[in-house]
């Protein structure tokens, strides 16, 4: 008797701080624009696979600490394949919880397992790139698959 094929999917988290530009980021790559008004959370979006460049449905899931708990972040973490830590660019304390309190607890409840990307928004709003200030947590957390910086309205 033949198993039934498993269905491939592609969970992605989208957590960091507040005022980051999660909901933002989530919302501009949707509608393809930046949004006039920000809810609090984006409700998950799946992407279908015939969109999505690997033809895998792909769900994206925003994590907001205004309306959801710490729970429910960690359940989310453990669903997740991928969890990209938004954070603000031109913010030094945005910056500096990703080694202090983001990298920290996304390793320790998922084990270290879960590859992560760091994602700096609002790049529209400085002069030069601070991605520089950051590269040396791809050595320090090896889970880290990579750095970018974005702009959500650009």
């Amino acid at each position: 008797m033949a198993s039934e094929p498993v269905e491939r999917r592609v969970r992605i988290l989208l957590t960091g701080d507040g005022d980051s530009g999660k909901t933002s980021l989530i919302l501009a790559l949707v509608s393809e624009q930046f949004p006039d008004r920000v809810p609090a959370r984006a409700e998950e979006i799946t992407i279908p696979a015939d969109v999505t460049p690997e033809k895998v449905p792909t769900s994206i899931v925003d994590y907001s600490s205004r309306e959801q708990t710490s729970s429910m972040l960690k359940d989310e973490l453990v669903r997740a394949n991928v969890v990209c830590i938004v954070y603000d660019v031109t913010s030094e304390e945005s910056r500096d919880r990703l080694a202090t309190h983001w990298l920290p607890f996304v390793n320790k409840e998922t084990d270290a397992k879960k590859p992560i990307i760091l994602v700096g928004n609002k790049d529209d709003l400085q002069q030069s790139s601070s991605i520089d200030g950051i590269l040396h947590l791809m050595e320090t957390y090896p889970q880290v698959e990579t750095c970018v910086e974005c702009s959500a309205k650009r």
